[in-house]
């Protein structure tokens, strides 16, 4: 009887400091969503000298700390804009986005054949349907004929770690694209904010303009990139280090279409602890027209790029 009730106050204290880290949580969000409301609307566009883009915390709260990290989901490769019936203007968005994606495998040194596979079976798990889009491509009879079959999601994803499903998508390959790439849930958005770019993530920048501005360039022109960036695409289009660069045979494909210097999307990767708990989550954060309002929550775990 000892021994249970012991068990049961320790599981009674467990339980009170996960909730007490979920509450946590849900002020961290709100703290992050008075910081873009403010910034956003003082500034009217976003970059990388807002102090959003800064590591947040640790700040104390009783009882523990709750320290973060923002990261604009503009400045990666939103996966889901390869879907079929991407936004804007139909199918010319979805084409735009695997060129740029196929760009960006090459920049990061996948062979051809790899670059192949990849776009093909990602694009069959994002599509509607269950017709091969090419010999590369994977529907339900591959995914169902595995030692524990499932079926291909035919639809948007709501996380980057769903890429893990799909066939080609080894451990290796997750984890050198990771950094690159993102997804935002339910959206096929395909827009790039260099304002808010990694300045590592060159291979990113050489994609967006199909490979034509080359790694070395790219890393040069976000090294020299201005703290606050610029306020408007124009500006970026005119820079000197991207004129004449467009492929020819893809002018109907202009990258100047796929970038942005009004963030929409956010990504809160959250770290608490309380007592001797410690509680890791990620939301994801809209702003637009004023408002701010959270998209998505989930709990994880330690990340292998943190």
């Amino acid at each position: 009887m000892s021994g249970r009730l012991q068990s049961q106050v320790t599981r009674a204290h467990s339980m009170e400091q996960a909730e007490q880290g979920y509450w946590h949580w849900l002020s961290a969000e709100e703290l992050v969503r008075q910081l873009l409301h403010v910034e956003l609307e003082n500034d009217g566009y976003a970059h990388g000298g807002q102090s959003w883009a800064e590591e947040q915390g640790p700040y104390p709260v009783a009882g523990g700390l709750i320290g973060g990290t923002i990261r604009d989901l503009h400045s990666c490769f939103n996966l889901n804009a390869l879907y079929p019936g991407a936004e804007g203007d139909g199918n010319d968005t979805a084409s735009l986005a695997l060129e740029q994606y196929q760009a960006l495998l090459r920049a990061l040194e996948f062979d051809d054949f790899t670059v192949e596979q990849l776009s093909a079976t990602l694009l069959d798990w994002l599509d509607d349907d269950t017709v091969l889009i090419n010999q590369y491509g994977a529907e339900d009879a591959d995914y169902e004929s595995m030692p524990q079959p499932y079926q291909a999601a035919n639809g948007l994803m709501s996380h980057v770690s769903e890429t893990r499903q799909i066939i080609g998508y080894t451990q290796e390959v997750y984890q050198r694209i990771r950094p690159y790439v993102c997804v935002i849930p339910q959206s096929s958005t395909l827009a790039f904010n260099i304002n808010t770019m990694d300045e590592t993530k060159a291979e990113l920048l050489s994609a967006i303009f199909f490979g034509e501005l080359s790694v070395d360039e790219a890393s040069r022109l976000l090294a020299s990139w201005p703290e606050t960036g610029y306020e408007d695409v124009a500006e970026i289009m005119e820079l000197a280090e991207l004129q004449g660069i467009i492929p020819e045979g893809e002018e109907d494909l202009p990258a100047g279409d796929s970038l942005t210097v009004a963030s929409e999307y956010f990504e809160l990767r959250a770290a608490i602890r309380f007592g001797e708990t410690e509680f890791f989550a990620t939301s994801i954060v809209q702003a637009r027209g004023g408002e701010v309002r959270i998209l998505h929550r989930s709990r994880r775990g330690y990340d292998w790029d943190d």
